[in-house]
């Protein structure tokens, strides 16, 4: 990140609204296809046949890390409740304030707070052929839409202030 703000600074302004998204479609662009999925699982973590338990497995894990995250640096993690919120007139961003300011009367640098929320986007399916196949073990990942949990990671950076991603 320092080496690019330092060759392209001067020509930027940007602002990061889905630095997920930049890291994931720009650098592990494998992750959205089927077939590296395929890869990622059969040859780097050597899981075969690949079932929807391996995906979800997957999935837990990482729900796991992000929640220990969160309560190994005493970070609040909360469900995004839109209604509630517009019920207070407040968006995430000003409920997420104080946590900001906090941090930044620590000179603290770091994530602050943890949004959870069920959204819709794209996902993999596993589905297992109905006719006989040479590799009994073979499954066909799809790549599909539905709701998973998205977390939006509050964090305050000492170059780019805070932002969210």
């Amino acid at each position: 990140m320092d080496s690019f703000r330092k060759l392209f600074g001067s020509l930027l302004t940007l602002v990061y609204h889905c630095f997920d998204r930049i890291v994931i479609l720009g650098y592990l662009p494998f992750l959205t296809r089927p077939e590296q999925i395929v890869y990622f699982f059969r040859d780097v973590h050597k899981i075969y046949p690949i079932t929807p338990q391996a995906l979800r497995t997957r999935t837990v894990d990482y729900q796991q890390w992000v929640e220990a995250f969160a309560r190994n640096h005493r970070i609040p993690i909360e469900w995004a409740n839109n209604k509630a919120l517009k019920a207070k007139g407040l968006t995430r961003e000003e409920y997420v304030r104080p946590y900001g300011q906090r941090m930044e009367r620590r000179r603290g640098y770091g994530p602050y707070f943890i949004f959870k929320s069920l959204e819709d986007g794209p996902k993999f399916n596993v589905v297992k052929l109905k006719g006989p196949t040479p590799d009994p073990d073979y499954r066909l990942i799809q790549r599909t839409r539905g709701r998973y949990t998205h977390y939006y990671f509050y964090i305050r950076d000492e170059v780019l202030g805070p932002f969210y991603m």
